[in-house]
């Protein structure tokens, strides 16, 4: 491929050519189909906002690397656009890089040798974007905003593919409003790989590597804002990276369930800072978090069922033909729910929560719409804040598990819930408190909690069961083996409990 390219009139995110937003401002980029473009300008959100014609120019990238590709390896790219040089992130590094927002750029030069970092040589063109880029001025009642439509295709040798990325700049109110109805009327999502991240994957045949994973971690010098902050975009980009192989039901049940973890974390967040947070913004996250959460609930029971109850408690009777009967009905009702939670992941309604959660998490608007009480707790110590919640959730833990060994399932089931919620905070704060003691905390508190959950199945597994009764099903004679084939190790589990539970509440909080 030639990759002797004539260099952008525009920079990935923003055109360096075009008047910087206003000080309250923001970009966010979104992925935007290819069908969608060609009509963008005519959709009424764009339209009713239009102060004036379109702009086009032509627009081409060429990201630099070494022929062992150390610099993507190293979660890096090297760009060259409008005979200046830009060295960015592909992954997240130390600095915040919320969902949708630009790249974090570690150096920029109009030559090599000024970006001042260590490069490795050779390097050479690895991957070159070429389209163009349409500019819009719009203006909107919250403030005025710059649409940026990039439209074209990626190349390497051997390699292409087209690419179309849409970045809005302007007043956070104004960029929220907009990206909200393109994402209802265009099918706009928030962008899951910076456009670099996705070329240099596309150079050597593989995906964008995982932005996050996991239980976020902030900064021990962060404030209770930017600790907020932080840990929302951490968990909205494991919710976002998941949803697609979740949505096809690709990668066996896991997916799911780490889909359901994340959203869970990420609710017992906003639970954690409510106190510092609460505003509109974050109510409308709450109850789009809660409306995933429904069809990713069932969908996870139903996987259990189908993939580790129903089987266990077939190979304890071998050849009964009842049982053999249940699973096919359980997996025809797994297969059911798979496909609402795909056509939910695939639907206006999850890509209008993305953009909430990106614009919550780079935006700091919101603030001003929080009260006096709420501006108190945010002025607070991010450890003080930290030592309060935890304190608070482990009173509950202990309260509800006084006289555990003696406790009704029903009463397991909220231990089992404070514990939960404990455990997520625990996580969130666990950076703030590096060494031993909170290491085991955490391990401790995670044991107790998966036996609890372990005695939790059983009564999942009969809601299910009464389920399919409800709905018709003549499995009664299967239904009953498999109770009687969950019940009968709760014996063995309530031990484990009781285990579990001396051992957690035998260790100092590690806050303290």
């Amino acid at each position: 491929m030639d990759m002797d390219l004539e260099l952008a009139e525009t920079s990935e995110a923003q055109p360096p050519d075009e008047p910087a937003p206003p000080a309250a401002a923001m970009t966010l980029e979104l992925d935007l189909p290819a069908d969608a473009a060609s009509r963008l300008t005519r959709l009424p959100a764009v339209a009713r906002m239009k102060t004036g014609r379109s702009r086009t120019r032509k627009v081409t990238i060429v990201w630099h690397d070494s022929p062992a590709r150390d610099l993507s390896a190293g979660g890096l790219a090297l760009a060259e656009q409008h005979g200046a040089w830009r060295l960015e992130r592909i992954r997240p590094g130390p600095e915040p890089w919320p969902p949708g927002a630009p790249p974090p750029a570690l150096a920029e030069s109009t030559s090599l040798p000024g970006l001042g970092q260590p490069l490795p040589q050779p390097l050479l063109p690895a991957v070159a974007f070429e389209g163009r880029a349409l500019d819009l001025s719009l203006a909107a009642d919250e403030g005025p905003v710059l649409l940026t439509l990039l439209r074209g295709t990626l190349r390497t040798i051997g390699r292409e593919q087209p690419a179309c990325r849409l970045f809005l700049s302007g007043a956070e109110p104004a960029v929220l409003l907009l990206a909200l109805a393109l994402a209802g009327e265009s099918g706009a999502s928030v962008t899951r790989a910076s456009l670099a991240a996705e070329a240099l994957a596309m150079a050597i045949g593989a995906l964008p590597s995982v932005r996050r994973h996991g239980a976020p971690t902030i900064s021990e010098a962060a404030s209770v804002a930017d600790a907020f902050g932080e840990a929302v975009g951490h968990l909205a980009d494991v919710i976002l990276q998941l949803a697609p192989a979740a949505a096809e039901g690709t990668n066996g049940p896991d997916t799911v369930h780490h889909m359901r973890v994340a959203v869970r974390r990420l609710r017992s967040a906003l639970a954690v800072f409510r106190r510092a947070v609460a505003c509109p913004a974050v109510e409308a996250a709450e109850a789009g978090l809660k409306a995933l959460g429904a069809r990713l609930g069932p969908t996870r029971d139903w996987d259990v069922f189908a993939t580790e109850t129903g089987p266990r408690a077939a190979a304890a009777f071998p050849g009964d033909k009842r049982l053999e009967r249940l699973l096919a009905v359980t997996e025809r009702r797994r297969r059911a729910h798979q496909a609402a939670l795909g056509a939910f992941l695939r639907g206006p309604e999850f890509r209008r929560l993305g953009v909430m959660l990106a614009w919550i998490a780079a935006g700091r608007s919101w603030h001003d719409s929080i009260g006096e009480a709420e501006r108190e707790v945010l002025a607070a110590p991010l450890t003080e804040f930290a030592a309060r919640v935890l304190s608070r959730r482990l009173k509950r833990v202990a309260a509800a598990g006084e006289g555990l060994d003696g406790l009704a399932p029903e009463l397991l089931h909220d231990v089992r819930l404070l514990a939960k919620r404990l455990r997520y905070a625990a996580e969130i704060f666990a950076p703030l408190w590096p060494g031993k003691a909170t290491r085991r905390f955490l391990e401790r508190l995670a044991a107790l909690q998966q036996e609890l959950g372990m005695l939790n199945d059983g009564a999942v597994a009969a809601g299910l069961l009464d389920e399919l009764a409800a709905a018709g099903g003549r499995q009664a004679f299967a239904a009953g083996l498999v109770l009687g084939f969950v019940g009968a190790g709760a014996g063995a589990h309530r031990t484990n409990i009781a285990r579990a539970w001396t051992k957690f509440r035998r260790q100092e909080p590690f806050w303290t």
